[in-house]
């Protein structure tokens, strides 16, 4: 696996685990209002989700989206030296919910502009969790030999 598909992978892997605590912050604690999942369905159906199509679908495309800020901080890793990972994943996972907000702000994207402290918050501790878990990840393949 060359550093696209490590960063791809240790991306949607981090990203199984801020959905878990999503999830759970959002039907178990009511602590948010919103899932990550309702992030994509806002901006590929313009609404939330409304059926179990629309669910699993903005799922796989957050997911996806996951996925590529992986590959984005795989390739940054040589740039930036590997020293760190998990300092430099938190600090990855919280700027890119920033940049996220700014966006979504920016553009006043329905349902996806005014959140609660606590739903920020949470948002903010999925963004911690998808950093770490990401780094750690991509540390334990960058550290796994290649196969010709």
């Amino acid at each position: 696996m060359d550093r696209f598909y490590r960063g791809f992978v240790a991306g949607v892997v981090g990203g199984l685990a801020m959905n878990v605590w999503s999830l759970f912050s959002y039907y178990i604690l009511n602590f948010s209002e919103r899932r990550f999942l309702d992030w994509a369905s806002m901006i590929i159906y313009g609404s939330l989700p409304t059926s179990t199509f629309q669910i699993v679908y903005a799922q796989i495309i957050q997911l996806l989206w996951v996925g590529l800020l992986g590959i984005i901080f795989a390739l940054l890793i040589p740039a930036i030296t590997s020293r760190f990972y998990l300092g430099k994943g938190v600090i990855y996972g919280l700027m890119s919910g920033f940049i996220i907000y700014a966006i979504t702000t920016l553009f006043r994207i329905p349902n996806l502009v005014i959140f609660s402290t606590t739903t920020v918050l949470s948002n903010h501790i999925g963004g911690i969790i998808w950093g770490l878990t990401m780094a750690y990840v991509l540390r334990r393949l960058d550290t796994t030999p290649l196969r010709n």
